[in-house]
């Protein structure tokens, strides 16, 4: 019989919008801590009489606090301006960086860029993390370990599905605390598996499960950003289980 499990308080709200990279299991996708390095500006000038063009890098621009403030509140204004659009959706978050608009993107790829550019706001000033999706990832984990186990509510779910049920169950003869964090990979054509764009903030939040109980994690896709195609996908769940930090895993199929 599944029980409820209790809630802990809200301690704090998890990652903020800007990471790094997190660690490939615990916070899915790209760490949001604002990037440090300064923007510079490409003018291009064509040569009288000539064919070639000459790419010239421009001095650096230093952009004051007031000008990235003017910026940002512009952006705020763009952004919320195209909520019905996918390049709304694959936002993350953006924050005023050092000499910068730094956006993070939930699939972040030279097109998704430009998207975001075309229809939300473009700007010499705006910065996108360095590293381009798709991210490989071809690590595997265990579906239980000393009690603890995971599984797929379903194991089979639409291939349009934006939501996906995982049950964790408690059979360790002990309280068991477990969080949010999760992150889901596919494998391309190539056979490697990549990071799946899905949740990449995740409140700080414990929840509880006595011995016998089980808990529900929500995963959430983004076919709008990404269109997933037929066939297996792994969930991963990473915790420190007795003293080992573990990495749970178990599939599901969209077909």
């Amino acid at each position: 019989m599944r029980l409820k499990p209790k809630l802990l308080n809200v301690i704090i709200i998890g990652l903020t919008m800007f990471l790094s990279m997190q660690t490939a299991f615990a916070a899915c996708k790209l760490s949001f801590a604002a990037q440090q390095k300064k923007v510079a500006t490409i003018s291009k000038k064509k040569v009288a009489g000539g064919k070639k063009k000459i790419y010239r890098k421009a001095s650096m621009r230093k952009f004051s606090p007031k000008e990235l403030n003017q910026i940002m509140r512009t952006l705020e204004r763009k952004y919320l301006s195209a909520d019905n659009s996918s390049a709304f959706r694959n936002v993350v978050g953006f924050g005023i960086g050092d000499n910068s608009i730094d956006v993070t993107l939930r699939w972040n790829t030279k097109e998704k860029q430009q998207e975001f550019r075309n229809q939300i706001y473009n700007s010499s000033v705006i910065k996108f993390g360095d590293k381009l999706d798709p991210i490989i990832n071809n690590k595997t984990g265990v579906s239980s370990y000393n009690g603890i186990s995971i599984k797929a509510e379903t194991p089979s779910y639409p291939l349009g599905s934006t939501e996906i049920k995982i049950t964790i169950t408690n059979h360790s003869g002990k309280e068991f605390m477990y969080g949010e964090a999760y992150c889901i990979t596919a494998q391309g054509a190539d056979g490697n598996w990549f990071i799946l764009p899905t949740d990449c903030l995740f409140k700080a939040v414990g929840h509880i499960l006595s011995d016998g109980q089980s808990g529900t994690i929500t995963a959430h896709l983004f076919p709008d950003i990404l269109p997933n195609k037929p066939g297996v996908y792994r969930f991963f769940y990473e915790d420190n289980i007795d003293g080992n930090n573990v990495l749970l895993m178990t599939t599901f199929e969209l077909e």
